[in-house]
């Protein structure tokens, strides 16, 4: 099981023994005249933080990300590209 620590967020890609569910979140960073391409992972995970911080939590586990393209804006040849993520929010006792 994969865990990384985003910014005080410990984002989990697997579900951990000890966390209290609190809910499930899906995200994207997609904008129409924007460069989603150019953004990275962290960008996503700041987006997350602060529905994770809203929610008092202080993990995402079953995190899964990656990009997509999508048809109609490459059509009109803008960037086609954007960064997409889910999971679920929980609390784990850090000890």
């Amino acid at each position: 099981m994969y865990t990384s620590d985003f910014r005080g967020v410990k984002y989990i890609e697997g579900t951990p023994r000890d966390v209290r569910f609190i809910k499930e979140f899906s995200s994207e960073i997609n904008e129409w005249f924007g460069q989603s391409q150019l953004k990275n992972l962290n960008d996503i995970k700041l987006k997350i933080n602060a529905e994770v911080a809203s929610n008092q939590g202080n993990c995402v586990y079953d995190f899964k990300y990656g990009q997509k393209s999508t048809f109609w804006k490459g059509l009109l040849g803008w960037d086609d590209v954007h960064w997409h993520a889910s999971g679920k929010i929980g609390y784990i006792n850090n000890d």
